[in-house]
């Protein structure tokens, strides 16, 4: 079914989808479960899938199903990465083809399996041949470098992470002036065991993994600061900050409801006396681009929040989401890389989901350039 480039394609248009496909002969599509194309024309066009919408089609000929491929509309002019560029799998029996619009200035990418690590690939498309029993995810990562910017508070933010900057906190070139590009494709040969669903729920959370950490700056009354002193871990109650988005009665006219929480940030001199604390202001956290309608709720969420002792830049994030009645979504976001971000999605009333982990790069990296991560996070199932 497949080859280097792909017997099926999809490439965005300026209000909708177009699929294409190689082969001869008379094919249906079905467009999330509903007919929506049969005939001898060698492409669909969809202008019904939402920006960010996760969509479904099945391809089938005359003998049956060719493929399935699975994709969501960009906007080529949103503010956020993987909300104006395209990610996409194809399902077959004869595996599984990642696709997605090349990055700029990246020569390699690097794919992995369940965690492991699997290939290192030239191009903007990756088969793999393994037959899929059961749900699998795969994660794919690129290094760009970063481009400065000159943007008004750029100046301020590059003297504070210059005289935060310390040798013992600087990573291999590879990383310094590097953005993080992750892509994850959560591939399943079946569907759902819930088809329909009620609620999801969106959870956030930022923390510094040591349980003290030394300021950089060597000049602040401030010599170290209290970190939460955890790994990775979605129930944690030790972390900078916490935020919540809850979607209720998707089965209907869908509610959202946003919680957020910032604890306490405690400075020490070196021998662990406290200088200071205090907790952060939350009020710039926010969701705005609310798209609300019966069965679907799309959000974009705004976070940035600051040190309340010192001037250090702000923890800043944002995530874009459109949801539907179903455990089908994508999900896309930026961070800067420090400190550590997590990210989980609970469907219904199964099990907090991982979406997105990313390690801290640590304060120095926080200066002008700023390191960013863009991440994507589309369900590839029906």
């Amino acid at each position: 079914m497949m080859n280097g480039e792909g017997l099926i394609n999809v490439r965005p248009l300026n209000d909708g989808l177009e699929l294409t496909w190689s082969f001869d002969g008379k094919v249906r599509v079905t467009r999330n479960g509903k007919y929506v194309y049969e005939g001898t024309d060698q492409h669909y066009v969809d202008r019904e899938t939402s920006v960010g919408e996760q969509v479904a089609y099945r391809i089938s000929d005359e003998f049956g199903e060719v493929a399935k491929l699975y994709t969501a509309a960009v906007n080529p002019n949103d503010d956020l990465y993987w909300n104006r560029h395209l990610t996409s799998a194809v399902v077959a029996p004869s595996g599984t083809y990642l696709q997605w619009d090349p990055i700029a200035d990246v020569d390699t990418y690097a794919v992995y399996r369940e965690g492991r690590r699997i290939a290192e690939i030239v191009g903007s498309g990756y088969i793999d041949e393994t037959p899929l029993e059961q749900p699998t995810l795969y994660e794919v990562r690129a290094l760009r470098p970063v481009k400065r910017d000159d943007k008004p508070g750029t100046r301020i933010v590059h003297m504070v992470g210059k005289v935060m900057s310390i040798a013992k906190e600087m990573k291999s070139d590879t990383r310094r002036d590097k953005e993080l590009y992750t892509m994850y494709f959560l591939v399943s040969p079946t569907r759902p065991d819930v088809a329909t669903v009620d609620g999801i729920n969106l959870r956030v959370q930022t923390f510094i993994r040591p349980p003290m950490i030394k300021n950089p700056n060597l000049m602040s009354p401030h010599p170290y600061f209290e970190g939460d002193g955890r790994p990775y871990n979605v129930h944690a109650t030790e972390y900078r900050t916490r935020t919540e988005v809850k979607v209720e009665g998707l089965t209907d006219i869908p509610i959202i409801s946003l919680k957020k929480d910032a604890n306490v940030t405690r400075g020490y001199t070196k021998h662990h006396r406290l200088t200071g604390e205090d907790v952060a202001s939350v009020d710039r956290v926010y969701v705005e681009d609310v798209d609300i309608e019966r069965g679907k709720a799309a959000f974009r969420l705004q976070h940035s929040v600051g040190n309340p002792l010192v001037v250090a830049p702000d923890i800043k994030y944002t995530i874009v989401t459109a949801l539907k009645n179903s455990a089908t979504f994508k999900l896309s976001g930026s961070h800067t890389q420090s400190p550590h971000h997590e990210v989980y999605v609970q469907v219904g009333d199964a099990p907090w989901m991982t979406i997105h982990r990313a390690d801290d790069l640590g304060v120095s990296f926080m200066g002008n350039p700023m390191p960013e991560c863009h991440w994507t996070y589309l369900t590839c199932m029906d």
